[in-house]
């Protein structure tokens, strides 16, 4: 059980603070955990790349599955087809990505990573491995190994679990 810990005013309160008072603390700590490993990484990345978050997911996704078009990308990430829709529009622009029509389904616009974006695609991920090894420095390789496998179960059943009520709005019942 998280040990409850007493806090003073919301002022003296510090982010940290909450992972031992929170009644969330697993979610929390993913989520802490994510955002101060992350949103300095894609600060950087905009800086130096030029490039925002949906534009990244959208090369990772195209690193992965070639040839993919804008409609697998938004139901591989569960992101908004309009958000797909404006990275695709701005890499095609910066010439990371190209868009041809699908020689079996004309309706069917086909996506390819560029060599260019491939080339952009890695150099990112190794600045996101290089700060990953940096997080986790902090562990033994055998601890490392158990948080992933901890990880990698959550992760794959997320379609199972996402399901449940807790997860639905009302009024999409």
């Amino acid at each position: 059980m998280a040990c409850v810990k007493t806090i003073g005013t919301i002022s003296d309160m510090k982010l940290l603070d909450i992972l031992d008072a929170t009644p969330i603390p697993i979610g929390y700590r993913v989520s802490f955990l994510t955002n101060f490993w992350r949103e300095p990484l894609l600060k950087r990345m905009e800086k130096e790349f030029g490039l925002i978050r949906p534009e990244l997911t959208v090369l990772i996704c195209l690193s992965f599955k070639p040839e993919s078009n804008a409609r697998d990308i938004c139901e591989i990430t569960e992101q908004p087809s309009n958000t797909v829709s404006r990275a695709v529009v701005s890499l095609e622009e910066k010439s990371y990505i190209t868009r041809s029509r699908d020689n079996l389904d004309a309706r069917r616009i086909k996506l390819r990573i560029t060599d260019s974006g491939q080339a952009v695609h890695d150099d990112l991920m190794k600045m996101f491995s290089q700060a990953e090894e940096v997080m986790l420095k902090h562990l033994t390789q055998k601890e490392v190994d158990r948080l992933n496998a901890l990880l990698d179960k959550l992760a794959r059943s997320a379609p199972q679990w996402s399901t449940d009520p807790v997860f639905k709005s009302p009024d999409s019942a």
